[in-house]
C-alpha cells in the first residue's frame, strides 16, 4: 500500500499568522476569517479546494505530539483543528494560512491549519470548542492518534462523520481491539491496523480467484497467520480469513521483524511479495477511503472468536 510520492513545498512569502493567548473559539473563528480574506490577495493563481474538517484530537501519551502534517493537509485539502493539552485555565489559539504548491503541476493550494490549546474540562466539550471553527457542508473527520483518549473520543464522534484511530497504537491488545468493535458498531470508523491487511488481502483473494483453489478449501479447511500475535492488524487478517473461506485459523508467533509474516491458506502457501509484508499504514493512507465503507472489517471484528492465538 505504497503512496506515490508528490512534490510539496510552501510558498515563500505567503504565511499568514495569528496567535492569542487567553481567547475564545468566537474570536479564533473572526481571526480565521479574516485571515482567509487577506489570503486572496497572497498573489498568482490558488485554489481552496477544501475537501473535510480533518480534527486531530491530543495525544494522552506524547506532549502535544501530532502525526498529521502539511503533507496530509495539502494532499487531501482541509481545515485542520489540532487540539492540545495544556494545564492552564485557559484557552490559546494559533492560526496558519499557508499558500502550498502541490505537484508538478503547480497547483496552489490555500492550507488552514489552527491549533487550539486548552485544559482537560474545555477539551471533555469539544463538540460546542469546535463548533464555531468547522467549515459548514463539509464532512468532518476526527483523527485519534495513540490510544485510551478517554472522554474527548465520545466527544469527537458527535462531531465527526468518520473517526480514524490505529488499534496498532495501543499495547493492550484486548483494550485496542474493544475499543475498535465498540467505534465500528457505533459509528463509521478507520483502522490504521485494517489499511494494513490490504495488501495481504489481496494476495490471498488473488490466489483464490480460481475454481480449482476454491475447491482445495473444502478438503483442507484451516489457515495459518505467522507474525505478531499482539498486534490487531494480524488478528483481524486471520479473522477475515476465517470468515471469507469459512475455515479455521490459527495465529503464530513469528520473528518479530513484520506485523504479518506468513499466510497459509488451505495448504496453500501466500507469497509475501515484494517489500515489506504489511506496510505502516499513514493517515493520508485512511483519509483516502473516508469516502467508502471499509469492506469486510465490521465481519473481521465479528469474527475474532474463530482465531485461535498461540502464545
Amino acid at each position: 500500500m505504497k503512496r506515490v510520492a508528490t512534490a510539496i513545498k510552501e510558498l515563500e512569502g505567503t504565511g499568514l499568522h495569528w496567535h492569542a493567548e487567553g481567547t475564545s473559539t468566537d474570536v479564533v473563528a473572526d481571526s480565521l476569517a479574516k485571515l482567509l480574506r487577506e489570503a486572496e490577495h497572497l498573489g498568482g493563481d490558488h485554489v481552496s479546494l477544501r475537501t473535510m474538517n480533518l480534527i486531530v484530537a491530543p495525544d494522552p501519551h506524547k506532549d502535544n505530539g501530532h502525526s498529521a502534517s502539511m503533507h496530509e493537509t495539502a494532499l487531501h485539502p482541509a481545515r485542520m483543528i489540532r487540539l492540545v493539552e495544556h494545564k492552564p485555565d485557559r484557552l490559546d489559539a494559533d492560526i496558519r494560512v499557508r499558500l502550498i504548491e502541490l505537484g508538478d503541476a503547480g497547483m496552489n493550494v490555500v492550507v488552514e491549519d489552527i491549533t487550539i490549546t486548552a485544559n482537560r474540562s474545555r477539551l471533555d466539550h469539544a463538540t460546542s470548542l469546535l463548533a464555531p471553527l468547522l467549515a459548514r457542508g463539509l464532512p468532518t473527520v476526527a483523527w485519534l492518534p495513540g490510544y485510551d483518549h478517554g472522554r474527548i473520543e465520545d466527544e469527537l464522534s458527535v462531531t465527526a462523520h468518520v473517526t480514524v484511530f490505529d488499534s496498532d497504537r495501543d499495547p493492550d491488545p484486548a483494550r485496542a481491539i474493544a475499543f475498535a468493535h465498540h467505534t465500528a458498531l457505533a459509528h463509521p470508523s478507520r483502522d490504521l491496523a485494517w489499511l494494513r491487511t490490504l495488501n495481504w488481502r489481496r494476495r490471498i483473494s488473488a490466489a483464490f480467484s480460481s475454481e480449482h483453489a476454491q475447491g482445495t478449501l473444502a478438503f483442507a479447511p484451516s489457515g495459518d497467520v505467522v507474525g505478531n500475535v499482539d498486534s490487531p492488524a494480524a488478528m483481524l487478517l486471520a479473522a477475515w480469513i476465517a470468515v471469507r473461506a469459512d475455515v479455521n485459523v490459527t495465529l503464530r508467533p513469528g520473528t518479530g521483524t513484520e506485523v504479518v509474516e506468513a499466510v497459509t491458506v488451505a495448504g496453500i502457501a501466500i507469497p509475501p511479495g515484494s517489500g515489506a509484508a504489511c506496510s505502516v499504514g499513514m493517515l493520508g493512507e485512511a483519509l483516502d477511503t473516508v469516502y467508502s465503507a471499509p469492506l469486510g472489517y465490521e465481519d473481521a471484528l465479528q469474527s475474532l472468536d474463530r482465531v485461535a492465538i498461540v502464545g
